[in-house]
């Protein structure tokens, strides 16, 4: 057995070259790298990787495809089947990373599948000659379930969700299994063909496992056949089961990913109105998660039809609009004049989507404390001030208040709960980077580790990786000490951020709403500089200013920690803060507020503010991103005819904040 020394000895090595290069003057990518090639194209480094692959995978398979039509000399046949297996291996690295961003994998990389299939066909005849009959029908079938999978991808689009749990509307049934393993039956075609032609199996064996693929495909066009007819009859009586139903407010959500932590976290608030309301949503694949988090009705409106558009959703009952997410396509249903639009976002914190001059176009904004009005303000975006309406934070409601500083001698837990990438680079605060070390550090302290990352880390390969090595280290030292870390679905799905920062003695954090919502609790929190430092982080983030900053060097690292799980210097001033940033209420009165103001607006109370600018029409929301009143917008699309171009993957414009 090996000594444990040397792997220590190594590591340290590797930390301290890893310092070294993180303080070392940034050099410009080299034009050859991905990393160049990144920054010359403009694409995240994670599809150039995809893209070479595939290049690559297509070469081989194609070459490989070739060889194994070629009778001698055997050396080059055997180079073929080489080829061959190397490219659907690559091919199914490709898939599995579209898993993990949870992108659609019908049609994916088909061309490079359609090949494979050609060169399972050229192995089969390379070694059972006399089956051609049965080896091309096999193929033929197998090509054509492939190039089926655009028929099928537009055919499942047409017959997307209409309604849930509205009464008198019958919802669209879900596909019997989920479309994407067409692809990866497919692929699994090729493997196991592969595998039938190498043993020389007869060839309709190969023809029988085809002909089961191919019954997949014909079950999914029947289901979106008898989809497409109970979505059209549904829409035909979706108006007249709105109205019917008399929902007093809308919760509008234009969002494709996030919606069980965005919508989640009010979802609960809103029900305690105690008034029938809707869930809007733009994506009807974010339906199965929004019924999850509420009995209320789901509606997804059709923007290509007149039946089922948003103008035929807004009924006469309807007084208020709520919304969570910061897309773009919240200003088509702003348009809709009547109602009260109130801009809620989904947490608090100094990143740029809680002072996006967009929110300047909604009647109300819903901040916490006056540090939520300060922030707009200092980012030079001017609300009026009736439109901003300090509210608290009803979700800080579950943390337990705990001011009294743990004894010295104490065990302790902390929470590390870095944010995800952002939506552009100039919004990446994300220190999971370097979470592994920081991670290693708070083990070596002796400290219990409760690990939460972002849920939309888990859309980026690289960043899953991040977090699977850091789950690794903790599950080794859980086994080596006994130390009970939590990580996984305990952490992120069983437990909310409450629940998390109520088992936890501190917080590392990044630039995130978690840093205020632990305000509530009292306890210590770092917070890890990614974007600017020193004098600069501060002055750009106030938070910080009761936090414990952890430069992105780590040079601040141990000084940090020492503070957070020791003598806590800042706890004076983290308290006063709390009122700040929070409101006057905690504990079980924290929602009180927010349920007072959103009971008015739900009943027509305190409502409407009335402008002189407009909401853009429909198709004109593509340029509000960077505009400050509705003022400002019109001035903008009087100046410059404006055309949204919709997104080639779903026929819509989409922007996470």
């Amino acid at each position: 057995m090996r000594s444990a020394v040397p792997v220590r000895r190594v590591e340290s090595q590797e930390r301290s070259i890893a310092r070294y290069l993180l303080v070392m003057e940034p050099q410009p990518p080299s034009a050859l790298s991905v990393r160049g090639w990144s920054a010359t194209v403009g694409a995240n480094q994670s599809k150039i990787v995809d893209l070479l692959v595939s290049s690559l995978g297509n070469v081989a398979a194609v070459t490989g495809t070739v060889l194994l039509f070629v009778t001698e000399p055997l050396a080059l046949r055997l180079t073929g089947g080489l080829l061959l297996v190397a490219a659907a291996v690559g091919v199914g690295w490709l898939l599995r990373r579209e898993i993990a961003r949870r992108g659609p994998l019908l049609t994916a990389y088909a061309g490079s599948r359609l090949v494979l299939l050609v060169g399972v066909a050229a192995a089969y005849l390379a070694r059972r000659p006399d089956q051609g009959t049965w080896v091309w029908v096999a193929t033929g079938i197998a090509l054509l379930a492939v190039l089926t999978e655009p028929t099928i991808k537009v055919l499942l689009r047409k017959t997307e969700q209409v309604a849930v749990n509205l009464p008198g509307v019958r919802p669209v049934p879900e596909p019997p299994f989920p479309p994407d393993r067409i692809a990866v039956g497919s692929l699994l075609t090729v493997v196991v063909g592969d595998v039938l032609a190498l043993s020389a199996a007869p060839a309709w064996l190969y023809l029988v496992l085809v002909l089961l693929g191919f019954a997949a495909v014909l079950i999914m066009i029947g289901h979106a056949v008898r989809a497409n007819l109970i979505g059209k009859a549904s829409l035909t009586v979706l108006p007249k089961a709105l109205a019917k139903y008399r929902p007093a407010f809308v919760v509008y959500y234009g969002g494709e990913h996030g919606a069980r932590y965005q919508l989640g976290m009010w979802l609960p608030y809103l029900e305690r109105l105690d008034k029938p309301f809707v869930v809007i949503t733009r994506e009807a694949s974010t339906v199965p998660t929004i019924t999850s988090l509420t009995r209320a009705p789901v509606v997804v409106p059709r923007t290509n039809s007149a039946l089922g558009n948003l103008d035929s959703l807004v009924v006469k009952s309807m007084k208020a609009a709520f919304y969570v997410q910061g897309s773009r396509a919240n200003l088509s249903f702003q348009r809709h004049r009547r109602l009260t639009h109130v801009w809620l976002n989904h947490g608090d914190s100094d990143k740029a989507a809680n002072f996006s001059a967009r929110h300047a176009t909604y009647d109300r904004v819903l901040v916490s404390g006056q540090q939520g009005v300060e922030r707009y303000a200092a980012h030079g975006v001017t609300l009026d001030p009736q439109q901003v309406m300090i509210v608290g934070r009803p979700q800080v409601e579950k943390i337990e208040v705990r001011d009294e500083p743990l004894p010295a001698e104490a065990p302790r837990t902390v929470l590390y709960a870095p944010t995800w990438r952002g939506g552009r680079p100039a919004t990446d605060y994300s220190s999971l980077p370097i979470g592994e070390r920081i991670v290693q550090a708070l083990l070596e302290r002796g400290t219990t580790i409760i690990f939460r990352p972002h849920p939309l880390s888990y859309a980026d390969p690289v960043d899953v990786g991040l977090i699977r090595r850091i789950q690794q280290r903790l599950d080794t030292d859980r086994r080596t000490t006994g130390r009970g870390h939590t990580w996984g679905v305990r952490a992120e799905r069983e437990w909310d951020v409450a629940d998390c920062l109520n088992a936890s003695d501190g917080l590392v954090t990044d630039v995130s709403s978690v840093a205020s919502d632990n305000l509530a609790s009292g306890k210590p929190f770092a917070m890890v500089a990614m974007r600017a430092s020193g004098a600069a982080f501060l002055a750009e983030f106030p938070m910080a200013r009761v936090a414990y900053v952890i430069e992105k060097d780590l040079s601040t690292l141990d000084a940090a920690l020492g503070s957070l799980l020791g003598d806590d210097p800042m706890a004076e001033q983290r308290r006063a803060y709390r009122r700040h940033c929070l409101g006057d209420q905690l504990g079980s009165h924290a929602a009180d507020e927010f349920l007072r103001v959103a009971g008015q607006l739900v009943t027509g109370g305190g409502g409407r503010r009335e402008t002189a600018g407009r909401i853009p029409p429909s198709g004109e929301d593509e340029r509000a991103e960077a505009v400050g009143s509705r003022g400002e917008l019109d001035e903008l699309l009087q100046a410059e005819a404006v055309e949204i171009r919709p997104d080639p993957r779903n026929g819509r414009s989409e922007h996470v904040a």
